[in-house]
Parts: C-alpha cells; sequence; structure tokens
C-alpha cells in the first residue's frame, strides 16, 4: 500500500504539470500584454526603467485558482551586445582585457589566439588560423571529438574550444573561461552578461553589464560614471562618443521571460525570449531570416517569441 501511495504521488505531480502549464501560458500573455501596453504608451518603443519589469504588479492579476501560486522575472536583453555580430577588433580586444585580468594597455594581440580558436571551431574547412585550432588538435584531447563547423548554440560550448577551458599542458594560454576545476570564470560570467544569441542591434547603455559598459567607455572614466549615474541622457548629450560597439540610448527590444507557477510540490517553469521585432526573427550570422508566416501576421501577436523552453535552464 505504501508503494502504490507513493507512486500515484509521483505520477500526480506529472498530472498536475498539464494543469500548471495553462497557467504558466496565460502568464506569459499577461506579460506580452503589459508589454504591449508600456509600447503603446511610450510612442511603440519600451524605455528601460519604465516599470515594465514587474508586470503582476502592473497588471493586479492573480492565478484564477487560489491553491495556484506564480512569479514572473522579466529583463532587458538589448543591454547585451550581439554574439554574432560584433565587430572581431571588439571581440579581440574583450578578450585581451579578460586575458591580462583588466590590467595595463589593451592589446589585440593577446585576444587573437581564443579569438582564432572560436573562428576555427564554427568554420567549415580545415584550414587552420595562425592561433586557432582544427580537428587535428581536438582529435588528441581525452576522449577526442571534432568541430561542429557551425556557429555555437551555448556557451557551455566554449568548455570545448582551445583555451576557453582549462589545459594543465599550457596552463598561461588557457583557462580563460573555466578554471582548472571546471567552474566558470570572472570572465565567463562577464562574457555571458554582455552578449547576446538573440539580440541583434545596437546596445542600450542604461542596461548594460558593467564589464561591457567599461569597455565601451574605454579609457573616459568620467564618462561611465556620467551614464551610470544618470546625468548622461541622449538630451544632455548633442555629440555621440566613438564607441567600439553600436550604442542606442534606453530602447529595450529583446525580451527574457521567466515564469515559475506551482501548487503544493508540483511546479511548472517556462522560459521565452521575446523580440519586439516584427519583421523577422533573430538568428545567427549567415542564417536565413525567417519572415513571418500569413497565419501568424493575422493572429497580430504583439512581440515575436525567439525561443520557448519548458522546465529546463534558461535557454542559452
Amino acid at each position: 500500500m505504501e508503494e502504490t501511495v507513493q507512486e500515484l504521488r509521483h505520477v500526480s505531480q506529472f498530472h498536475k504539470r498539464d494543469d500548471l502549464r495553462l497557467h504558466a501560458y496565460s502568464l506569459l500573455d499577461i506579460t506580452v500584454g503589459v508589454l504591449n501596453e508600456f509600447r503603446t504608451l511610450d510612442n511603440k518603443s519600451l524605455k528601460s526603467g519604465g516599470g515594465w519589469g514587474d508586470p503582476l504588479g502592473w497588471s493586479e492579476l492573480s492565478p484564477p485558482d487560489p491553491r495556484v501560486r506564480w512569479s514572473v522575472s522579466l529583463e532587458g536583453e538589448s543591454g547585451k551586445a550581439p554574439l554574432f555580430s560584433t565587430k572581431p577588433k571588439a571581440l579581440k580586444e574583450i578578450f585581451s582585457i579578460m586575458y591580462n585580468g583588466g590590467g595595463g594597455l589593451v592589446n589585440e594581440d593577446d585576444g587573437q589566439p581564443f579569438y582564432d580558436a572560436w573562428m576555427d571551431w564554427q568554420d567549415s574547412d580545415e584550414n587552420q588560423r595562425d592561433d586557432g585550432a582544427e580537428d587535428d588538435f581536438y582529435e588528441d584531447q581525452d576522449p577526442p571529438y571534432f568541430t561542429p563547423g557551425e556557429n555555437i548554440r551555448s556557451f557551455e560550448e566554449f568548455r570545448m574550444i582551445k583555451g576557453f577551458a582549462y589545459d594543465p599542458n599550457d596552463r598561461k594560454n588557457s583557462g580563460l573561461f573555466f578554471d582548472r576545476f571546471g567552474n566558470e570564470t570572472i570572465n565567463m560570467k562577464n562574457f555571458r552578461d554582455s552578449f547576446s544569441f538573440y539580440h541583434e542591434g545596437s546596445v542600450n547603455i542604461f542596461t548594460a553589464s558593467d564589464f561591457l559598459l567599461k569597455y565601451i567607455c574605454g579609457d573616459d572614466e568620467g564618462l561611465y560614471e556620467d551614464i551610470k549615474s544618470g546625468e548622461l541622457t541622449p538630451e544632455s548629450s548633442r555629440e555621440s562618443f566613438d564607441s567600439p560597439i553600436p550604442i542606442s540610448w534606453g530602447n529595450s527590444q529583446t525580451f527574457r521571460v521567466n515564469i515559475l507557477v506551482w501548487k503544493g510540490k508540483a511546479r511548472f517553469q517556462l522560459h521565452a525570449v521575446l523580440s519586439d521585432n516584427q519583421t523577422s526573427t533573430a538568428k545567427p550570422k549567415n542564417s536565413k531570416q525567417s519572415k513571418r508566416s500569413a497565419q501568424n501576421a493575422k493572429l497580430k501577436y504583439p512581440l515575436r517569441i525567439l525561443r520557448l523552453r519548458e522546465n529546463e535552464n534558461l535557454i542559452d
């Protein structure tokens, strides 16, 4: 009897998940509705810090079933630079800063080996760059593996690329993103917080990570402080400063939504990436952009859903 009761409890969790899925997608629609309302009220643009970060508080809606609890977190993805369209020079300089621990002059050559290894990992040929690595290098690893010949799909994939993971045979030039224990370094965290697989276009400097903002400002510490304090605005700054990465002044066009719904011990998670760009779905460089279908356009759903995952860790 005890075994039967335990089995029924186990099966019931999955049954309840189907019920919770309805609540999760309802909450996603509420979130989209709040974002669309802010976009309409604010001249069809979503401004950082405008209140859209709390869709439940703004909508004042609660689950129809009093036994159900839910939460949603919403953050702008536009404070990150596009991973596949950022200029090579900027990426090399960023890798150089990370390699040198943020000290000294930025030497693009210090970041070249990491950039070359990354590019060799993604390209489809066997022509090794000066400081890169092709299949003959990875075949000697334990266990051996091969380059995929396509753009990386997650930040975890850097764990496989020469230089980014720790190599006991080349301690000086490895471990940029992962230490000898396999843990993420501060460089990996900064890179993850600063680059996006989904956002395309300029970086919202008001929601950019400290690391990315400092890189954009360069040696001008006063500029960095003005932006952080809110003293520098599009109205007060008549001259655009020379940025290695294109910037915008507060517009958010891509969003991450994390939804959690629970009832007793049953839990359901929903992760989504939404875009304000109605014309195409963000895809890696050199990929064909998918246009909105006629049926999808007829629905007039306010935002594009770029990625959607149920009960998994965040999408990248």
